[in-house]
């Protein structure tokens, strides 16, 4: 059979995808970005998981740093997606959810959950102005305070000779995940291969919380079974509330990639939404942000008006001619035209202010934690000043009529010099 000689632009298409396949296989060999989480696991050590759990907790501080205490649960968690999580502490909870799956896959632990034990612990290796590099590791180095029974913590004497923490007295909670350098002793791993255990490091410290959750016979991704896990790692019923809560956040995707190396902003709270106030005091300070907010509003109202448009400014237009009687009943008159032009301006009515009580409420829901009820309670607050302004507007014609006989009697006092 005679062979079919190719044209040398057919060969030239015949090289094209051969050229595309030689160029993807160099960039998949020399490009570290398109490496998976898989990827940056395969050259760590799967780590043992003990078959029964551990009996010493890994944080033993019932109020974690990580958190603004003045926020509360729900403030701390509507702020995740604005706090944002450091590119390494993401990258580092993933690789340890990946290797834990590796070495017991029926604990079945999320990186979301790890996610939320960085955050209560250290606000992901954030706190007292440390960061995280590119590495993961915190600089400087995150020490909790003494566990010396004060400050509502747990007494635990000094278990490394001041190593980790560089106090020989009493044990400090370290790094992005505060583990007790006496736990740490017994679970710290090596989490990205540096063949260090490094618990300032959050691929080390994510890692070897992991294992500390996985040990044992949960399977985690069942949240009764989370919240049991949890648990032994600190033993505080609001610590698991507030883990659990914002490890569901991350879940559904509530969260930001931030660059690592930034400090983290504290959570802001106003009076308002402090959660160590009464709610009589949180009530006393909403009040107050609503009136100096509808005084700003004013201001600004005021400050838009023309010139001239005043009441006052016509009445006393209207006054003036010769003879004392008529220049007081002129002036009368301007004090007069002056009333009517603060009931028409309608700033006031009989001293009442124009905020409506309806409204002043509905503004506290939504700026405190009743903020999801905002929607029930709209409807009863607008019944509310609907019927304010029913009774104010019908109090009007008394209001107007008391301001005339006011200003008659004035006028009558000025003109004939007797009281009226």
């Amino acid at each position: 059979m005679a062979r079919r000689s190719l044209s040398r632009w057919h060969k030239a298409g015949a090289l094209v995808p051969m050229a595309v396949l030689v160029a993807a296989w160099g960039a998949a060999l020399t490009n570290t970005s398109l490496a998976t989480a898989a990827d940056t696991t395969d050259a760590v050590a799967i780590p043992d998981v003990p078959t029964s759990s551990y009996d010493q907790p890994a944080s033993v501080q019932k109020a974690p740093s990580g958190i603004d205490q003045q926020a509360g649960t729900a403030m701390a968690v509507s702020n995740l997606s604005t706090n944002g999580i450091p590119s390494a502490a993401l990258s580092a909870y993933r690789r340890a959810a990946d290797l834990l799956e590796r070495a017991d896959e029926s604990c079945q632990l999320p990186w979301h959950l790890l996610a939320g034990i960085g955050r209560v612990e250290s606000n992901h290796g954030r706190i007292n102005g440390s960061t995280l590099d590119a590495d993961g590791v915190a600089t400087p180095d995150i020490i909790g305070i003494p566990l010396n029974g004060e400050n509502n913590t747990a007494v635990i004497r000094d278990t490394d000779g001041g190593e980790l923490d560089g106090d020989t007295t009493f044990d400090r909670a370290v790094g992005p995940m505060q583990f007790i350098p006496g736990t740490w002793a017994t679970v710290g791993v090596d989490g990205d291969g540096d063949e260090k255990k490094n618990p300032q490091n959050i691929n080390d410290a994510a890692t070897a919380a992991g294992v500390y959750l996985c040990a044992g016979s949960e399977d985690v991704s069942d949240l009764d079974e989370a919240a049991t896990a949890v648990r032994r790692y600190n033993q505080s019923d609001e610590y698991v509330d507030l883990v659990l809560r914002i490890s569901e956040a991350y879940k559904t995707g509530d969260f930001t990639e931030s660059p690592d190396g930034l400090p983290s902003t504290s959570v802001l709270t106003n009076r308002a939404a402090d959660m160590t106030l009464t709610p009589a005091q949180r009530a006393g300070a909403a009040q107050t942000q609503q009136k100096a907010k509808r005084a700003a509003a004013e201001e600004k109202k005021a400050d838009s008006r023309p010139s001239g448009s005043s009441g006052s400014g016509s009445g006393a237009a209207s006054g003036g001619g010769s003879g004392s009687d008529s220049g007081s009943t002129g002036g009368g008159s301007g004090s007069t035209g002056g009333g009517s032009g603060s009931i028409g301006g309608g700033s006031n009515i009989g001293g009442e202010s124009d905020g409506s009580v309806g409204g002043d409420v509905q503004d506290l829901v939504e700026e405190s934690p009743l903020k999801p009820l905002a929607p029930v309670t709209e409807p009863v607050t607008n019944l509310l000043t609907e019927a304010q302004a029913i009774l104010r507007c019908g109090l009007r014609p008394l209001s107007a009529f008391s301001t005339a006989l006011t200003k008659w009697k004035s006028c009558m006092t000025s003109a004939t010099g007797k009281q009226y």
